[in-house]
């Protein structure tokens, strides 16, 4: 099934949902995050079985030595997890918090550049080289969260063996689980690229890249799946060909060229076009978003937004073949 050029421009809209509908998710997912956050941060059972088995004469080495930081290291993964998950969605992408915050748009800079220059979807999207990382050093946008987190932690549970063993496997789940797997996302030949259970995950993890608003977990899709952005590969085959191939825009693609196109900053903007000097990709999908544009202002003349969007492409093409003009004047 291909998605015809209407579909696929209303696709990347924010859906449009009544009050009570918008409520009841936002209801659902503020809730729901802060009592996952909870869980992993101060859950109560533990502390309850470990007392129960200390006065049936379970040894306190084995409780505090053993028990203990196997449950501080799952509390860990599922902190990880639920942060990592709210942080890539809020935070990494066009949004509420990113529109009202030159902090997070600088987080969402580095992640819009993972998308749409370093590995867009199609034949760049997995490369015979190891990741590159779109924030060059030490990636604070995610370290800062971290130590952030740990310290707090720290704080708030003093410093003894639970809290070492929480902060060790926050650590070590974010950087040798999560970062290793998104990492091999992206590469090919691999250790792991003849697993199902990875090629599973990197058909979830494509899905993200052909619509940045689904699919934020990198591991498992629980998340998504509570709170509603889960795309599973088994009903989106045609999205998948679509991400591979390259031929066509996806959702993702008119997301993103609606951003540059509308809120970027003037640096961000200068930026896309020098260096869309040296990737013709980049030109021949402005080409696709122009017909697009066209199509959706045949069909829907009021559309005042694919106008304006249409106006704006054009101008950015020019923009483009101005800059190499003046990079690569004629005789030099």
């Amino acid at each position: 099934m291909k998605l015809n050029t209407n579909e696929l421009y209303e696709a990347s809209l924010k859906p449009h949902h009544g009050l009570v509908w918008r409520t009841l998710c936002a209801l659902w997912i503020v809730g729901g995050l802060t009592a996952l956050t909870a869980i992993s941060w101060a859950e109560p059972w533990s502390g309850q079985l470990f007392a129960r088995l200390l006065s049936a004469g379970v040894s306190p080495w084995l409780v505090d030595y053993v028990l203990t930081p196997c449950v501080m290291a799952l509390r860990a993964v599922m902190m990880v997890e639920v942060v990592g998950y709210a942080y890539h969605r809020f935070f990494q992408h066009v949004g509420f918090f990113t529109r009202r915050s030159q902090v997070f748009r600088r987080n969402q800079r580095f992640h819009w550049i993972h998308h749409m220059i370093i590995y867009p979807i199609g034949r760049f999207y997995r490369r015979a080289v190891e990741y590159v990382a779109a924030e060059d050093g030490v990636g604070l946008s995610w370290v800062i969260p971290g130590v952030i987190a740990a310290a707090l932690f720290v704080l708030t549970h003093g410093v003894n063996i639970g809290s070492l063993a929480f902060v060790l496997a926050v650590m070590l789940y974010a950087q040798y689980v999560i970062d290793k797997t998104h990492s091999r996302f992206h590469e090919v030949n691999h250790p792991w690229a003849g697993s199902p259970y990875f090629q599973w995950l990197e058909k979830i993890h494509l899905l993200h890249h052909w619509d940045q608003r689904k699919n934020f977990t990198i591991v498992h899709p629980l998340m998504d799946m509570l709170f509603g952005t889960y795309l599973s590969p088994k009903t989106h085959a045609a999205e998948l060909r679509i991400a591979l191939e390259d031929k066509e825009l996806t959702v993702s693609d008119l997301i993103n060229w609606r951003y540059l196109l509308i809120e970027a900053s003037p640096a961000e903007y200068a930026a896309f076009i020098s260096a869309a000097r040296q990737h013709p990709r980049s030109i021949k999908k402005i080409g696709m978003l122009i017909e697009v544009l066209k199509s959706r202002m045949a069909s829907h003349p009021v559309d005042s937004e694919a106008k304006n969007l249409h106006a704006k492409a054009l101008s950015l093409v020019d923009a483009i073949e101005r800059s190499k003009r003046e990079a690569f004047p004629k005789g030099k």
